[in-house]
């Protein structure tokens, strides 16, 4: 098909373009509803193990703590997101906070000797007492779920538990832009369905385009 076809067919049709992303945007904007508002919360910790005084080691006795201690962040980190972490912070946090709450509002990761949580959602306040339940867990409790820490691996809060309105996600600014994009998408097949499915004759292809032979022509005035 000629790029000059498919001109003329989006020509001819497109009163049938853009009535569905009409359609569509009348609809969006009847039942939109906006986004609630979420929240976030970021908190990192520092793990520190003491090194041992006194090593046989040909290394620096501190490089194996400094090693240790990026095991052990690892360790806090993969504990972090299991349900025996979520029941304890929901243990300590209170105010009816479930442990099933905790875990659909908790991510973490870690870099070398630094734990990072993210906490995500739709109540400031529930978010506080989560990320203040989430700071005493891992400092109280590290060396029960790992007693190969001993008295316990030195866990720092390096940030105090702030909790921000959080950026409204992709999807939701997109979201419109889609609905609209998807009617526009829409028209444009159905143009060309209705071209296709056409039997009238308009024009001199159409004409040819069965093997009727054109004698003469009238122009448009």
């Amino acid at each position: 098909m000629e790029l000059r076809t498919l001109f003329k067919i989006l020509k001819r049709y497109w009163y049938l373009i853009i009535l569905p992303p009409i359609l569509v945007g009348v609809f969006t904007l009847i039942t939109y509803r906006a986004p609630a508002q979420g929240y976030t919360s970021t908190l990192r910790f520092s793990v520190g193990y003491a090194p041992e005084p006194q090593t046989m080691s040909l290394y620096d006795r501190k490089y194996p703590a400094w090693l240790t201690s990026e095991y052990i962040a690892g360790g806090l980190s993969d504990w972090a997101k299991t349900g025996d972490f979520a029941q304890a912070v929901a243990d300590v946090a209170g105010s009816d906070i479930t442990a099933g709450e905790v875990a659909g509002s908790l991510v973490s990761d870690h870099l070398r000797s630094i734990v990072v949580l993210y906490l995500n959602g739709g109540n400031p306040d529930r978010l506080a007492a989560m990320g203040n339940a989430a700071i005493q867990v891992l400092q109280v409790r590290n060396n029960v779920i790992f007693p190969q820490n001993g008295a316990g691996a030195t866990v720092t809060a390096l940030d105090g538990v702030v909790v921000a309105p959080a950026p409204a996600s992709l999807r939701n600014r997109l979201d419109i832009p889609i609905r609209i994009g998807l009617g526009l998408a829409l028209g444009v097949v159905l143009a060309f369905l209705v071209w296709y499915f056409d039997p009238r004759i308009r024009d001199r292809a159409d004409a040819e385009a069965i093997g009727l032979n054109i004698i003469a022509e009238i122009p448009k005035k």
